[in-house]
């Protein structure tokens, strides 16, 4: 009221008594009066309701107890003090009227003094709580993490925020202030929503979350807004508190795309996950991983029914997948690999993971993956052959790291070397069996071959661990990365002393067996060399011009021969000589002879070598002898020129084509082949010795004449023994 004094309602049935109490109250209060409980509650429900209230317990209707629990229910009631008037009150009225809120009682007849004392002894005590209770929620205003915004309900105008508020949306407390609600873009959608509320619904909680805004400095922030209405002295409010949840939201919405992503990888992942609970002695399968469909074949419903799991275990991996689960209640943990049926009953092995779960307070847990590691079991048999058929290999094979220690080895390393595997393992072979018959050089430049990624094959000498010394067959082979690097080795050894020992005893031999023939091709010439010069000796003493000249183309003939022996004698190899020597040789001779002093024989071998064994040396060396003599003798009569020619021009012609045919050319300018007269038919001794010679070489002589006459020698050389020279390079 404009006086400022505070208002008692009287509430009585009796209006002598009202009217005392007025009497003694009007000068410090103002008094207002009601006859009926009725009356008194629409009073205390006002816009004005009173400071305290003096009320009658014995009244005719709703008496004065029903009033005091009324009121006490009521938000805006429940703060005035209720003193409670009787005539005459027994102590458990007294109790009851405690316990429904009532803070004193005044006795009728009524003291004047007493009742002025209680009312102001109780209105200075509602003040004095009020401050305290005014004092301490302005501290939790104030102090509050939450922003806190009173709205006046019927204008909309800000009547108080708090800093966390202005901090929150990034401005000053002033900027609020005397404004209203609905000038803020953030608060309009909700302050008209207020407005479509009902007074009880305003007066209820009413929440809005996770709703997006902008601040005032430019910010993108989450909010949860709380609102609810109440009353403050007769005037409705409404109470907003806004509680920033950016980091909640964010939190949330990464859990949310946590939660998408990895319901996204377990239905798309090789592996299945599942969960059991123990019950009854049994497990019961709760979840499975949708991609149980993908891998086995089998729908979620399928796999959570009942004996799914057992049923399609092959019968003969039962027994030792089921201890699986007292393993599993032991350690915590176990792990099995068994083989499973799919619903098309194709067989799959399976790698089962488990793990138990158990915390306090919680159920017990059992969860696990389920992988298929068919392929794997594939290459792990596919590994298991090539690892025992390399076992039981006769060769030792050796597998080292890029560093060049033993990894693995198998049974024929131990028997090779002597040294056991679990000797070898994680040691370099070279520690082990080197013998010191390869220097360092040796096995620096083994090293280099193999880390370019290059295969290395040779023959060395090692030592066994008895101290044996052995001679063995090496290939290392080196095994790339992706990057090309070699990353391991493998080495496989065979033992070949034996051999080795057979060839040093074979070369022994093949060195003796052609001393031998050098010293049978040596006593030959020198045999045939003695020949010649008792021939010579003896010719001397014929008279017999014809038989004189026979003796001499014998003993030429012979002197032939001897030359291919004393070129085996000289030669390297003792195989073969080069044919260009001895017609080379045989030029010379046959210049020097003084029958023939007059001739200008010319050699032209191409430069390269005819390489002919003894079996083809001696008849093409006869042949081209005969075909020299016969140019010799026969083309040049008298010795003089012929057509103008050089007087005595002969040339030999050897020529190579391809591999293994050759062609010796003697040609010469002379008077050429008479007419009438066929080479190859003639019944002299020489041409019919070339013909015999000829067809021992499996070759032929072909004759042209005119100008001069041109004879050719061809034949195929013999095949090459393994190993041996190209006979015409």
């Amino acid at each position: 009221m404009p006086n400022g004094k505070k208002t008692i309602l009287v509430v009585d049935d009796v209006p002598d008594d009202i009217a005392i109490l007025e009497e003694i109250l009007k000068d410090s209060y103002n008094v207002k009066a009601v006859t009926d409980g009725e009356a008194a509650l629409r009073v205390a429900r006002g816009e004005n309701p009173p400071d305290m209230m003096l009320l009658d317990i014995m009244m005719p209707g709703m008496d004065g107890f029903e009033v005091c629990r009324r009121l006490k229910q009521d938000s805006r009631g429940a703060t005035i003090p209720v003193v409670f008037l009787t005539a005459k009150m027994a102590a458990t009225d007294e109790k009851l009227g405690f316990e429904l809120g009532a803070i004193d009682y005044v006795r009728k007849p009524i003291e004047p003094d007493i009742v002025l004392q209680r009312v102001r002894t109780h209105l200075e005590r509602k003040d004095q709580a009020l401050g305290i209770s005014e004092l301490k929620y302005r501290r939790l205003f104030e102090t509050s993490r939450d922003g806190i915004m009173i709205v006046d309900a019927l204008t909309g105008t800000v009547l108080d925020v708090n800093p966390a508020l202005a901090q929150i949306m990034g401005t000053s407390l002033e900027s609020f202030l005397g404004r209203r609600a609905e000038d803020f873009a953030f608060l309009r959608t909700i302050m008209s929503q207020q407005r479509g509320l009902t007074e009880e619904e305003r007066r209820r909680y009413v929440r809005y979350r996770d709703l997006p805004l902008e601040t005032f400095d430019g910010r993108n922030i989450y909010v949860e807004f709380v609102s609810s209405g109440y009353s403050i002295n007769g005037r409705d409010v409404t109470q907003l508190n806004i509680r920033e949840i950016t980091d909640l939201v964010e939190t949330e919405r990464e859990r949310d795309g946590l939660s998408s992503r990895l319901s996204h990888y377990l239905a798309t992942s090789p592996t299945i996950t599942y969960s059991m609970v123990p019950a009854g002695g049994k497990a019961e399968w709760r979840w499975i991983s949708e991609n149980v469909g993908d891998i086995l074949g089998y729908s979620v419903e399928e796999a959570l029914a009942p004996d799914w799991w057992f049923d399609n275990v092959l019968p003969a991996d039962r027994s030792g997948v089921l201890g699986i689960i007292g393993e599993l209640a032991r350690r915590g943990v176990a792990s099995r690999e068994y083989r499973f049926l799919r619903k098309d009953r194709s067989e799959v092995w399976l790698h089962d993971e488990m793990r138990r779960l158990s915390g306090k307070g919680a159920k017990e847990e059992i969860v696990g993956t389920l992988t298929d590691i068919s392929e794997r079991k594939k290459a792990e048999e596919e590994v298991l052959l090539k690892s025992a058929a390399l076992d039981a290999t006769a060769n030792a094979v050796v597998i080292a790291d890029k560093e060049g220690k033993v990894v693995w080895a198998n049974r024929a390393f131990s028997i090779l070397t002597g040294y056991s595997i679990a000797e070898a393992i994680g040691r370099k072979p070279g520690d082990l069996l080197r013998s010191g018959a390869q220097d360092a050089d040796f096995y620096r430049r083994l090293w280099n071959t193999i880390m370019l990624g290059q295969v290395w094959k040779g023959i060395l000498v090692n030592r066994r661990k008895s101290g044996e010394l052995y001679t063995e067959e090496m290939t290392i082979t080196p095994v790339k990365d992706e990057a090309g690097r070699a990353s391991s080795f493998v080495a496989v050894k065979n033992d070949v002393t034996e051999k080795e020992r057979a060839r040093e005893r074979l070369e022994a031999a093949l060195g003796e067996r052609e001393e031998l023939l050098r010293e049978i091709h040596h006593r030959v010439n020198n045999n045939m060399q003695i020949i010649i010069s008792l021939l010579n000796i003896s010719s001397q003493d014929i008279g017999d011009e014809a038989l004189r000249a026979k003796l001499e183309t014998i003993t030429r003939r012979m002197h032939w021969i001897a030359i291919i022996h004393e070129q085996f004698y000289r030669s390297e190899d003792m195989a073969r000589i080069d044919f260009s020597v001895y017609l080379g040789q045989l030029v010379k001779r046959s210049s020097r002879d003084s029958q023939w002093a007059f001739a200008d024989i010319a050699l032209d071998c191409g430069g390269k070598e005819a390489l002919l064994s003894l079996e083809q040396a001696i008849p093409a060396g006869l042949i081209v002898a005969e075909l020299l003599s016969n140019a010799l003798e026969h083309a040049y009569p008298g010795g003089g020129e012929v057509g103008g020619g050089e007087a005595g021009a002969v040339r030999i012609t050897q020529r190579c084509s391809g591999q293994d045919e050759i062609e010796v050319e003697v040609a010469d300018a002379g008077v050429g082949i008479p007419a009438g007269v066929d080479p190859e038919s003639a019944g002299s001794l020489g041409m019919i010795l070339i013909r015999l010679l000829a067809d021992q070489l499996r070759g032929k002589v072909a004759f042209e004449s005119g100008p001069g006459t041109k004879a050719t020698l061809s034949f195929r050389l013999d095949p090459r023994p393994s190993g041996g020279k190209d006979p015409s390079r």
